[in-house]
């Protein structure tokens, strides 16, 4: 059985930035997680804990670039990587001017720049796929305020070598 909890949080954070998680989501996670100690945040935002990629510079982030193609990541860098992309190609255009986002391609990335059994945490407000070379280990529901959609943070695990045979 995947341990499946529930959290409500308060929304929106204090600087409302467009997309941001709800307070104390990401030191919630960070903790649940045993406070890894490389973090990355591929569609970055205004992380708060590690590096984080966002194709707007004036978010001050570790890279500007796409979530898509982190090629300037070595594989295998980080123990935690925490995804929250926009929901849909409409929202993504809308909010950020990007184009259309491509699941496999992002979280193929995600799986690649994390180590041997760390973490990729993919936020969103649907259940998303097993990306390949991983195991589900966690479901968490996020519960905010009264008339917002439930957000869904799956949890999944990148399996070694050994457990991939």
């Amino acid at each position: 059985m995947i341990p499946t909890e529930t959290w409500v949080l308060p929304r929106p954070r204090p600087d409302a930035y467009p997309g941001g998680f709800p307070l104390h989501f990401e030191k919630k996670l960070w903790r649940l997680m045993g406070e890894p100690e490389k973090v990355l945040h591929p569609f970055g935002g205004l992380a708060e804990i590690g590096d984080w990629v966002d194709v707007n510079p004036t978010t001050a982030p570790t890279w500007v670039g796409d979530a898509h193609d982190m090629n300037w990541i070595k594989d295998d860098s980080y123990d935690l990587v925490i995804l929250d992309p926009p929901y849909d190609d409409e929202m993504s255009e809308a909010l950020y001017g990007t184009g259309a986002l491509r699941y496999g391609e992002y979280t193929r990335e995600a799986v690649r720049v994390c180590k041997p059994g760390g973490h990729v945490a993919i936020y969103h407000w649907v259940m998303t796929p097993r990306p390949k070379g991983c195991r589900l280990v966690r479901r968490i529901v996020i519960l905010t305020r009264v008339w917002h959609r439930p957000r869904v943070c799956m949890i999944y695990e990148k399996m070694t070598t050994a457990a991939l045979r």
